[in-house]
């Protein structure tokens, strides 16, 4: 079962509370082509884009699921690097976390669980095996897009965050 309306219905209610700062567009035209897993196309087929941010013990925590030209940038800019026997081809960036810092599917598991991404760690693979580069890499962070989008929305409109929300965007971010 999918909890993309909660997780939006939570999000809207905390956003008239003004606890956060919400921004949900329609969808202009038809859902892109590639829409990954049910939920994600769930929540890809009513909008074209979702940001929210909140101001938090001196941060501005916030996430970006984005639309079509935003996921091409977001792929080539941070997702995407080739270095000498590494790739991060295996992942898909569909959420902004920061500047520096995306959210990805891994498009080689059926079930497309959800990584955290920094620039300053890419969690590559070797090319000639697939292997992890660092076998720590592998740990999911999230096992699902619904997983990942309840997570975030119970995050950002709760009066106690996780201990990891203001750091959201930094590098070496785990989640339990």
């Amino acid at each position: 079962m999918s909890h993309v309306p909660e997780g939006l219905e939570l999000l809207h209610r905390a956003a008239g509370d003004g606890l956060i700062d919400l921004v949900v567009t329609e969808r202009a035209h038809p859902a892109p082509s590639w829409t990954g897993p049910p939920d994600y196309a769930e929540l890809l087929t009513v909008h074209g884009s979702l940001s929210c941010h909140r101001d938090y013990a001196g941060r501005t925590p916030r996430f970006a699921v984005l639309d079509e030209k935003g996921f091409v940038a977001l792929n080539r800019e941070l997702v995407h690097q080739e270095r000498f026997g590494l790739s991060t081809a295996h992942l898909i960036g569909f959420a902004e976390a920061g500047d520096d810092a995306a959210w990805c599917f891994d498009v080689t598991v059926p079930e497309y669980p959800v990584y955290y991404v920094h620039r300053e760690e890419p969690r590559a693979r070797r090319t000639d095996t697939g292997e992890w580069e660092n076998p720590a890499d592998a740990v999911v962070d999230f096992p699902s897009f619904d997983a990942w989008f309840a997570a975030m929305c119970e995050a950002f409109a709760s009066d106690h965050p996780p201990r990891w929300f203001p750091y959201l965007g930094e590098p070496g971010l785990s989640f339990p």
